[in-house]
């Protein structure tokens, strides 16, 4: 498998969690919260559409989707934790927080068991290896 196929496979998850975070951003304007819950709905969708870029230009995505699931953990307890439980953003941080914690896991155990990381680093030291030559 090369780099461009893992690319190309794990590119739903990456569009999936850009899609997302958008939405999560685009939260703080239209939904009823506080200034608290805009500002964490913004700022934990900025973090996941960041996140969700560097995975589709990373050559190995396996971190990125790591920190994905981990920031969708953080987005769905921010009402809690924010104290904008009863807001109208607080719906959109845990169902957005909850999709993407299950794109972000899910690409990320699809890379460990395609073993992504690994196949990335021969690539790369076989062009190298051959660069030098």
């Amino acid at each position: 498998m090369t780099a461009q196929t893992m690319t190309i496979r794990n590119s739903w998850s990456g569009w999936s969690a850009m899609f997302l975070g958008v939405v999560t951003m685009s939260a703080s304007w239209w939904a009823d919260t506080t200034p608290v819950g805009a500002g964490l709905t913004l700022g934990f969708g900025a973090l996941v559409t960041i996140y969700a870029a560097w995975s589709l230009i990373a050559r190995d995505p396996t971190k990125d989707h790591w920190a994905l699931s981990v920031v969708g953990l953080a987005l769905f307890i921010a009402p809690w934790v924010g104290l904008f439980a009863g807001d109208g953003a607080a719906w959109t941080a845990w169902i957005c927080g909850a999709l993407i914690m299950l794109v972000g896991g899910g690409a990320y155990l699809s890379d460990e068991s395609a073993n992504v990381t690994e196949q990335v680093q021969v690539h790369n030291r076989a062009s190298y290896e051959a660069s030098i030559r």
